[in-house]
C-alpha cells in the first residue's frame, strides 16, 4: 500500500506516517466493505490502493517495519478513520462536506500553514470568491504542502476551458443547457471548496452539486478548491479559467503536506496529530 500511495524517496517520517495511516485505514475498513464478495477489501481507492508485490521498495518496506503494529486511535477509543488525499493545497476539508453523513471530530478541515495563527486564517472567516483568490495567491512557502518539490504541480494550478470545449463537456450530462454563457459557484464548503456550481447556457441552466460530480463534469478537475474567471465579453465569454489548489478531496492527511512536515523536521506522530485531531498512536501488535 505505501509505495502505491507515496513517493518512495520521501523523507522517512512521511513514509512512517503513511504506513501508519494505511494500516489504520485497512484495519478500520475490515468487515465494512465488500460484504458480498469473496474478499475482504478491494485494491482500488474505494478501499485501499494496492499496486502488488512487484511495486515494493526497500524504503517503504522499512517504514512498514519501523511502525509495525502502530495505528491511530481516537482519544475516546476506537480506530480513527484515516482518510488522506494527494494534496489539500494548504486547506484540508471536513469529511461531511465531501461525503455527507455525520461530522467526524478527527476529520475537521483546517488551514495547513507552518506558523500557527497565520493571518491567512482571516481568509476563511467569510468564504467569498475574492477571499479564495487571495488564498490562492498567498506565498507557497507559508504552507506545508507548498514548501517542497514533491507534488508542486498540484499545489496551485490553472485550467482554461474554451467555451466550445466547456459546452461539449456539459452537454454530455446536461444537453438542454446549450452553449455555455456562465459558470459560477453558488455554494462553498467551510474550506472554500465548491459544493454547487450554476451553469448557464443559451437554452437553459442547471445547478450541479457534489465535489466529484463537479470535478468530472468539468473535465477532471484536480479539486474544487478553486475560483472561476470568465474571459472575454461578459454576455458571451470565450473561455473560462479555473484557478485552483490541491489534488483530491482534501479530507484527512495531506500526503504532500506530510512530506513537507517531515522535510521540516517533524516526526510521524506530529504529522498524524496535525491531520487527525483528537487522536494518538498506539501499538496493537
Amino acid at each position: 500500500l505505501v509505495p502505491a500511495e507515496m513517493f518512495a524517496d520521501a523523507p522517512e517520517a512521511a513514509l512512517d506516517a503513511q504506513a501508519i495511516a494505511a494500516r489504520t485505514g485497512l484495519l478500520e475498513k475490515l468487515g465494512q466493505r465488500n460484504l458480498t464478495e469473496p474478499y475482504l477489501l478491494c485494491s482500488t481507492q474505494q478501499c485501499q490502493v494496492y499496486a502488488g508485490a512487484g511495486k515494493e521498495h526497500p524504503r517503504t518496506t522499512a517504514a512498514v517495519t519501523r511502525t509495525r503494529g502502530v495505528v491511530v486511535l481516537r482519544d475516546g477509543g476506537g480506530l480513527a478513520d484515516t482518510r488522506y488525499s494527494a494534496s489539500a493545497g494548504g486547506r484540508t476539508e471536513d469529511n461531511d462536506a465531501i461525503w455527507g453523513g455525520a461530522p467526524d471530530p478527527s476529520l475537521r478541515g483546517r488551514l495547513d500553514v507552518k506558523r500557527a495563527g497565520d493571518e491567512l486564517g482571516r481568509t476563511f472567516a467569510t468564504i467569498t470568491d475574492a477571499n479564495i483568490a487571495a488564498f490562492l495567491d498567498a506565498p507557497a512557502d507559508k504552507f506545508w504542502s507548498g514548501s517542497t518539490t514533491w507534488g508542486k504541480r498540484h499545489f496551485r494550478w490553472t485550467v482554461e476551458l474554451t467555451t466550445p470545449a466547456l459546452t461539449a463537456l456539459v452537454a454530455k450530462a446536461h444537453p438542454g443547457v446549450g452553449t455555455v454563457t456562465g459558470l459560477a459557484p453558488v455554494r462553498r464548503s467551510p474550506s472554500g471548496r465548491i459544493q454547487a456550481v450554476r451553469i448557464t447556457g443559451t437554452r437553459g441552466e442547471v445547478v450541479v452539486e457534489g465535489d466529484l460530480v463537479i470535478r468530472r463534469l468539468l473535465g477532471g478537475l484536480k479539486s474544487t478548491l478553486a475560483v472561476i474567471e470568465p474571459r472575454g465579453p461578459a454576455a458571451a465569454p470565450t473561455s473560462f479559467a479555473i484557478r485552483g489548489a490541491g489534488f483530491g478531496h482534501g479530507v484527512g492527511m495531506d500526503q504532500v503536506g506530510a512530506i513537507g512536515m517531515a522535510a521540516g523536521g517533524k516526526d510521524a506522530a506530529e504529522i498524524l496529530r496535525n491531520y487527525y485531531r483528537g487522536t494518538h498512536l498506539h501499538r496493537i501488535y
